[in-house]
């Protein structure tokens, strides 16, 4: 009897041994969430002012929790020849592009779709936002146009990106067919369709507003 109590005590104290250091383990702390804000041209300085927040200029690239700062976040970046370009960064758009055009919810071109490193897939911070600067002044009219025309065309290729993803939503199963016909897509579809569009024409528009702006030597 006294063996056998024995060892049930020494079972008990192994035991309480072996949970302890389960118990005081402190939970681990979430994944940072962070957007990498890269400039063109790359020696550019960059500040961010959020809603309730901002991080003052400093050489690009930089980090930014936009969570901290407060969604909306206004990226500006400042170079020698270079007019200040200005980036909102907004929320992923989540669950889904065409949701949120239909919520009227804006967008931010520049920002990629991906959530940012070690966030969970449903993470509103974005991974990366890009800030292509405008040029302000160029040797002859040909130079401004080129320079500008790549950068039409680049926010052109992310608008239409955009545009395909809420193409890919539109045909899910479960999205409502209402006002579906074979040569008209759903009024949920064609609603979202109409956002993607105003937002994508103001956007080009600012940017032809800065080609028309920049001089020459």
């Amino acid at each position: 009897m006294i063996r056998a109590l024995s060892v049930l005590a020494l079972l008990l104290a192994l035991s309480a041994c072996a949970t302890r250091p389960a118990a005081e383990r402190k939970p681990s702390p979430p994944a940072p969430q962070r957007t990498i804000v890269e400039a063109v041209p790359s020696d550019a300085r960059c500040r961010a002012i959020g809603r309730v927040a901002r991080r003052d200029m400093q050489l690009a690239p930089m980090t930014i929790d936009p969570r901290a700062l407060g969604f909306p976040v206004e990226v500006t970046c400042e170079a020698p020849g270079y007019f200040a370009t200005t980036e909102i960064l907004h929320p992923r758009p989540l669950p889904g592009v065409l949701g949120a055009a239909v919520e009227h919810r804006p967008f931010s071109p520049m920002a990629d779709p991906g959530p940012a490193a070690g966030a969970p897939p449903n993470s509103q911070v974005p991974f990366r936002l890009t800030v292509r600067l405008r040029g302000a002044l160029f040797e002859t009219p040909g130079a401004r146009d080129a320079f500008y025309e790549a950068l039409h065309q680049g926010r052109v290729a992310r608008w239409t990106a955009l545009q395909h993803q809420a193409d890919a939503d539109c045909s899910k199963p479960g999205t409502s067919r209402a006002g579906a016909s074979t040569t008209s897509p759903p009024e949920i579809c064609r609603r979202a369709y109409g956002w993607l569009r105003e937002l994508r024409d103001a956007d080009l528009q600012r940017l032809e507003i800065d080609r028309r702006r920049a001089t020459f030597r």
